[in-house]
């Protein structure tokens, strides 16, 4: 017996765990509740839900944009004449402003000066040649007439072709003249326009060529700041010429600047595919070239849009309704949106917008809904980011 019960252990075991194991199901079974035969009403079939009927109003976006400051050129500084420097003004330095014919630095004028001198001493010996060689055209003019009355004296005893390289002498003497003072005048340089000083290391003694940059400036009149803008944010802008801005500085003491979209590129950047708005301000002389800013634009005006509350965004773009007992998706076209709320384009809010949609929404599912608590229910208004 003993033999047996040991050849057989294993199996008495297997037997036993069996039968624990099932046991364990049927009491599992006999102490659940039995909810085949509930009645509907214990099941939730229809859910609560809170719903607001936004009212129509207008809504005109303001677009927000990041761009930089430019300046149309950037002017090299490169005296006419050559020479050595005698003065450079203390505001010719870089980050300095100077205004229009303000004198930056000064060529030794010497060698412009004796060029002018000498260009007189030419043009009072060609017309002291003049007068000789007229004098002695009417001397030849009247033996002549005396001696040939009825013959017309040469031109070469009149002195005609001398007289006229004489007057050819006074003329390229009044040229070499105007010519010698325009230098002489050049060796002071003087600030085009009001602008301000990128570059210089110029300084008294310097040798200076005619064809070598000194420095380099940009007018401040040629400030604009140049924004990158995407194709809907030009849908959302309209035409964008004319339209006003508002130009925040990266510094937070810096007042904001109202400003002017004055054009628009011709055509997009290759790598980026966005275009480029350019603005102008009267008052961009207080920004630095190269600064970024922030760019609000008044976009085109929507006069039919709904607020709806955020929490009834379910995905990108999907808001819920209720039709009669059932909800009902819709997509909406999101025009701003902050923590708070959206702005959407107007659409068929049907019984009402869910106000926050039950986690297992979908179409079809039915509900009972209560009006909610909510401003928007009633027109009223809050602030939507852009």
């Amino acid at each position: 017996m003993t033999d047996f019960i040991q050849r057989h252990a294993g199996a008495f075991q297997l037997a036993l765990v069996i039968a624990v194991v099932g046991g364990a199901v049927l009491l599992s079974a006999s102490l659940k509740p039995d909810t085949a035969f509930s009645p509907p009403s214990a099941r939730g079939d229809t859910v609560a839900v809170s719903v607001i009927r936004p009212v129509t109003e207008a809504y005109e976006p303001v677009v927000a944009l990041n761009g930089v400051v430019e300046a149309r050129t950037v002017t090299s500084v490169i005296p006419q004449v050559s020479g050595k420097v005698v003065s450079v003004s203390d505001r010719f330095r870089p980050g300095a402003s100077v205004g229009m014919g303000e004198i930056l630095f000064v060529i030794d004028p010497s060698d412009y000066e004796l060029a002018v001198e000498r260009t007189l001493a030419e043009i009072e010996v060609a017309r002291s040649d003049l007068l000789r060689l007229e004098a002695e055209g009417e001397a030849e003019r009247k033996i002549w007439q005396g001696r040939f009355p009825d013959r017309p004296i040469p031109d070469l005893t009149a002195r005609v072709p001398q007289i006229a390289a004489a007057r050819a002498r006074i003329q390229s003497g009044e040229a070499a003249k105007a010519a010698a003072e325009l230098n002489l005048a050049r060796t002071v340089v003087r600030a085009p326009f009001d602008a301000r000083i990128l570059e210089t290391q110029l300084d008294v003694g310097q040798v200076v060529g005619g064809n070598a940059s000194v420095g380099r400036m940009f007018s401040i009149a040629s400030l604009e700041i140049a924004v990158p803008v995407s194709a809907d944010e030009l849908r959302r802008i309209g035409r964008p010429k004319g339209r006003a801005a508002i130009i925040t500085p990266q510094i937070p003491t810096e007042p904001e600047i109202v400003g002017t979209v004055v054009r628009q590129s011709a055509s997009l950047d290759e790598r980026t595919r966005l275009g480029t708005l350019y603005l102008r301000s009267d008052d961009i002389a207080a920004l630095t070239l190269g600064e970024f800013v922030t760019v609000d634009i008044a976009g085109l005006s929507n006069e039919e849009t709904y607020r709806v509350p955020s929490t009834a965004l379910t995905s990108r773009d999907q808001v819920w309704v209720v039709e009669g007992d059932l909800v009902a998706g819709r997509r909406v076209e999101i025009l701003a949106h902050d923590d708070t709320e959206l702005v959407v384009e107007a659409f068929d809010i049907a019984d009402g917008v869910v106000a926050i949609p039950p986690p297992d929404v979908r179409d079809g599912l039915p509900v009972e809904s209560t009006p909610a608590d909510d401003d928007m229910s009633q027109g009223g208004r809050t602030n939507a980011s852009r």
